[in-house]
């Protein structure tokens, strides 16, 4: 553990971590070791809830594209004029 003050609050009171039992302070530090890690997993989630929400919104645009091309290809089929040169 390192030596910088370290504190905790309990009950509304904060006491200085170094005033209690090696026992208290290396739980202090497991506590503070997991909290880290917790954040540096919840950044990671956002990071790939934002991935996620990015490649839908490319997926989403795509298809539209594609179904759209699909639509206007449809329509220009049956519009098209037959071999008399009447419309279809």
């Amino acid at each position: 553990m390192t030596e910088q003050n370290r504190t905790l609050t309990l009950d509304g009171v904060t006491y200085a971590v170094d005033q209690f039992s090696e026992g208290v302070q290396q739980a202090v530090g497991i506590y503070n070791t997991i909290q880290a890690q917790l954040q540096t997993e919840q950044l990671a989630v956002i990071k790939s809830q934002a991935a996620l929400q990015t490649l839908a919104s490319q997926i989403a645009g795509a298809v539209r594209k594609e179904l759209d091309e699909k639509k206007a290809a449809a329509e220009g089929e049956t519009a098209a004029p037959s071999e008399d040169g009447a419309p279809a």
